[in-house]
């Protein structure tokens, strides 16, 4: 099979001269046996051969020829990145630790799809296919009427036990019936992060999440529709004075323990925890409107008393010691609820303490304080531990 045409035709007989030799070789072109279709296509006028789109095939690459030495700089742009590929900036050029996702499934999985026109968005049916919004799925999309869907990996976002949808990557998706067939080829779950991983926002994780090294997390670390945050010891303070304040607690806090070791004040007055907002340079304290009480029990009986100043520890004695905690718990909103056990290493005693307030912006401020004209004895401790 010719792969070239001359251009001139010499018949039996005649003269090869110099003029229809160059012609022969100048108007020269690529004829069609020159290339194979599948790969590689004419380019002008069959003067230049190119490689077709799609031509090269994964079979067609060797194993490890395709080293960063190969790439220049700057080729492999975001839009040359398929569903699921790392996103990348133009100030962050790699990737400094490694994010795996685990194969799940390598079980081929048959099911029929359908695709929306213009947004893309594919349905796919596929019974009891055990994946979970984030998992990365292999699909394989036939043909309805001539028209397929992108073949290629998928994000997938759980509808149900039996369903599931992808965004397809084509930039003008038409319509495709539903019922048409689509194969996954494999599936990838849970992701590990080899190495440290810095979240700077929420996390969200539907799933499970397996962290190899230290995840430092800024803001909320959101799962499942909750919120974890850090446990966070308070700096202990001697308490002396009428006051011990906190600071500076963080708006989104949601519980606050507050600890007492060995407490005692000047007087047998009541010590009172009270709540505020604003902040450490004008804090409002709020004094009123507590719903609580507090009460002892000792071997000579038991006495209490309803407070309203605050939650209070209904004390008997000058010479009492107190320990034990106070935890501090938001119901809703602004409203917090208030519930303690503490003890006496001096008498045989135990203060329980209990109460609600609703404030009128959000908690930010904590103080415990004596009462009357006591003031703390300069000895013991206590602190406050919130998340």
């Amino acid at each position: 099979m010719a792969i070239l045409t001359s251009g001139n035709t010499f018949s039996t007989g005649q003269q090869v001269l110099a003029t229809s030799l160059n012609a022969a070789v100048n108007n020269a072109a690529f004829a069609a046996g020159a290339i194979d279709v599948a790969t590689m296509q004419f380019l002008g006028t069959n003067d230049q051969i190119g490689i077709k789109d799609l031509g090269v095939t994964a079979a067609k690459i060797a194993n490890l020829t395709v080293t960063g030495a190969k790439i220049a700089d700057a080729t492999i742009t975001p839009a040359k990145l398929s569903a699921g590929a790392p996103a990348w900036t133009a100030t962050t050029l790699n990737v400094a630790n490694s994010l795996d996702f685990a194969l799940a499934n390598s079980t081929a999985t048959a099911g029929t799809y359908g695709r929306a026109v213009t947004t893309g968005l594919i349905t796919v049916t596929m019974t009891a296919h055990g994946m979970v919004t984030g998992n990365i799925a292999l699909l394989d999309f036939s043909e309805n009427a001539g028209v397929a869907a992108t073949d290629g990996s998928y994000v997938i976002t759980r509808i149900d036990d039996n369903s599931f949808t992808v965004v397809d990557t084509a930039a003008s998706p038409t319509a495709i019936a539903a019922g048409t067939v689509v194969s996954r080829t494999n599936y990838y779950g849970n992701a590990t992060i080899r190495g440290s991983g810095s979240v700077t926002g929420n996390l969200s994780v539907t799933g499970s999440a397996t962290v190899a090294g230290a995840l430092s997390v800024t803001g909320a670390l959101s799962v499942a529709g909750s919120e974890i945050r850090p446990l966070t010891n308070a700096t202990a303070q001697t308490p002396s004075g009428t006051a011990v304040n906190f600071n500076n607690i963080p708006s989104s806090v949601k519980r606050i323990t507050v600890l007492f070791r060995l407490v005692q004040s000047s007087g047998a007055n009541n010590i009172v925890v009270q709540l505020g907002t604003g902040t450490s340079g004008s804090p409002v304290y709020v004094t009123t409107n507590y719903a609580g009480g507090s009460s002892y029990i000792a071997t000579a009986g038991v006495n209490g008393a309803f407070f309203t100043n605050g939650f209070g520890i209904f004390k008997n004695s000058s010479t009492t010691n107190i320990s034990g905690s106070i935890i501090i718990t938001n119901l809703s909103g602004n409203t917090w609820t208030a519930s303690g056990v503490l003890s006496s290493n001096s008498f045989i005693l135990n203060y329980l303490s209990s109460g609600a307030i609703d404030l009128t912006a959000a908690l930010t401020q904590l103080r415990v304080i004596t009462t009357s004209t006591d003031t703390f004895v300069s000895s013991g401790s206590i602190n406050i531990m919130y998340e």
